[in-house]
């Protein structure tokens, strides 16, 4: 019960101070909307452009094993008129008067065009999950570090380290840190989940916080996530359980980071190819331990879900179907998202997820329904080309001709986010009195969430339910519904 109310008075703190109209405005800037890039790679992010950006240009995950696909279907169509094939000729009645008369040729119906329009077809669940649980900035001083952590702005300390004891969040630092070690191994990459990010500057031996304006000169180089492995490796700072002793970090996780740091740029890439030529020269150890006990252990970055688009090179007229299929793959990022795939994500249920009751209709494939709630989250547009290339018909003079042709697509996503999205609203529902979920039928929502723009080519999200939960639990913890 006091573990409860001290979450409740967290939450409480953490929404209601924070003015709608400035969150909007910060939440747009900090975590930008979807977007579709067909450059993103995976890979360790660049420098950070903002605190609670590490990169937008790669994610972490490299979808390989325990994925989710769910199949759909676009289209390639086109309308021919007789008309467009006519020609008007001049003729001579018996009478000697003229006349115009229409004269229809027969026409090939070649090529299908269509496309899938991509727009508006997130929810906010990632963006919220993101700010929720993983915002929070390095700070550089122990006085800075207070003030952020009593913080009830946006700017402050995120809820997972206000709801956790000490013992817990040092073990699930270890497995952070051990993942962003595995993420710098280049010739293998491992389907790991935290990215070695950006998480401050180092100024000629002088730690600088990310929003300084002073970082954009020369004389100062990154100091990623993956450096207070190096600096504290002497340090008995490793858990391999919640209840075990510390220990010094193990060889698996020194190596990659010894070698990132040593200046060989081999299997584990190096720091100065990195930060674009940049020295790499520690900091004080007591920088790094007061980076420590600021780290909140659950990633920032991006996930990476996968739209392949099913299209054709030629058509049987005889058989009348496409043939010669060709596959389009196109990497489709969710910003923001990787603490919705943290294998961490399973201590934010705030009771263990194996006494809870699984809420129904969690199936990301089938669940997928056109609601007025989605499509709030605003991408980028981006659509993906649908077409059948090749003679579809030969059509007699006068004929009018329309074809189509359904374009097969799937939606790739690691199983892990399903499976968080799923624990992530376990734990929001926890929080809302049974009265209020009962009155808005939040738990009969769909799980998933499509734009009815996309109904038909069934490109889904999962996190539409759980991301109606949060705002409901939000709302419920500001005084004018106490």
């Amino acid at each position: 019960m006091k573990k409860l109310i001290f979450i409740f008075s967290t939450l409480f703190f953490l929404f209601f101070t924070t003015s709608p109209a400035y969150a909007a405005s910060f939440w747009q800037k900090l975590f930008p909307s979807l977007q579709i890039k067909d450059q993103t790679e995976r890979k360790a992010p660049d420098q950070a452009i903002a605190p609670e950006i590490p990169s937008d240009d790669s994610y972490s995950n490299t979808l390989t094993e325990d994925t989710v696909t769910c199949s759909g279907h676009g289209e390639a169509g086109r309308s021919w008129s007789a008309d467009d094939h006519k020609t008007e000729v001049v003729k001579t009645d018996v009478n000697g008067n003229k006349y115009t008369e229409n004269i229809y040729q027969d026409y090939d119906a070649q090529d299908l065009d269509g496309q899938i329009d991509l727009n508006n077809l997130s929810n906010e669940y990632y963006r919220n999950f993101q700010s929720f649980f993983a915002r929070g900035s390095i700070k550089c001083t122990e006085a800075r570090a207070k003030n952020s952590f009593l913080s009830l702005e946006m700017t402050g300390s995120s809820a997972s380290l206000r709801s956790l004891p000490t013992t817990q969040i040092n073990y699930y630092r270890s497995q952070f840190l051990t993942q962003a070690a595995m993420s710098l191994n280049n010739s293998q990459q491992l389907d790991t989940v935290t990215q070695d990010y950006q998480i401050a500057w180092d100024c000629q031996g002088t730690c600088m916080e990310m929003t300084q304006d002073e970082t954009k000169t020369s004389s100062c180089r990154p100091v990623y996530l993956s450096e207070l492995i190096f600096g504290l490796q002497n340090e008995k700072l490793y858990y391999s359980t919640p209840d075990s002793p510390p220990e010094n970090f193990p060889q698996k996780i020194l190596t990659p980071v010894l070698s990132h740091y040593s200046g060989s740029c081999g299997t584990y890439g190096c720091y100065s190819q990195r930060s674009g030529g940049k020295s790499f020269v520690p900091l004080p150890k007591e920088d790094y331990f007061l980076f420590y006990k600021q780290l909140n252990y659950i990633p920032k970055g991006n996930v990476n879900s996968r739209v392949v688009v099913t299209n054709y090179n030629g058509y049987d007229t005889a058989n009348d179907h496409p043939i010669n299929p060709v596959d389009e793959t196109h990497n489709r990022t969710l910003p923001n998202a990787a603490a919705a795939y943290s294998p961490q994500s399973t201590t934010l249920s705030f009771v263990n997820p194996s006494q809870q009751k699984p809420l129904d209709n969690t199936d990301i494939c089938n669940d997928s329904k056109v609601s007025p709630y989605v499509s709030r989250d605003k991408p980028q547009r981006k659509n993906l080309a649908t077409f059948v290339k090749g003679l579809i018909k030969r059509v007699l003079a006068g004929e009018n001709f329309s074809k189509s042709v359904s374009i097969p697509t799937t939606s790739t996503y690691d199983n892990q986010i399903v499976e968080n999205v799923q624990i992530s609203e376990q734990a929001f529902s926890n929080m809302i009195p049974s009265d209020s979920l009962d009155k808005k039928q939040l738990l009969t929502k769909s799980f998933s969430s499509k734009t009815p723009a996309n109904d038909k080519a069934n490109v889904v999200d999962p996190g539409f339910r759980s991301d109606l939960l949060y705002q409901e639990m939000r709302s419920l913890l500001r005084p004018a519904s106490w």
